[in-house]
């Protein structure tokens, strides 16, 4: 019964908390939906999540002059997104054994 419940609890959104910010980032077009993405980063701390469809990704975040930087580095690859707030854009890229890079659309939802 522990292991169902442990499996339902990885299987739900992970909601944001009061003072998270959260971007929603679409793609360019159909054919980058590898870059439709939700960015978290969590109030107070460096750190975040990246959801990528069922993916929920661990990240460290960066802030910089008007970009807030969500980082993972994977085994053999790295995920970048260099969210411009202000702007609402961001950039995207992936490197090491996959890769890709791009431009889009960012909406601060939350924080």
């Amino acid at each position: 019964m522990r292991v169902l419940v442990s499996t339902i609890a990885l299987l739900m959104p992970i909601p944001a908390l009061a003072g998270d910010l959260v971007f929603n980032c679409g793609a360019p077009d159909a054919a980058h939906p590898e870059m439709v993405a939700q960015l978290t980063k969590y109030y107070g701390e460096k750190r975040g999540h990246i959801i990528t469809g069922d993916d929920v990704i661990p990240a460290e975040v960066y802030s910089g002059l008007g970009t807030l930087t969500f980082l993972y580095i994977g085994e053999g690859y790295a995920l970048h997104y260099s969210v411009h707030p202000q702007k609402g854009t961001y950039d995207y890229s992936l490197s090491g054994s996959m890769s890709g890079y791009g431009h889009g659309t960012c909406e601060q939802i939350s924080g």
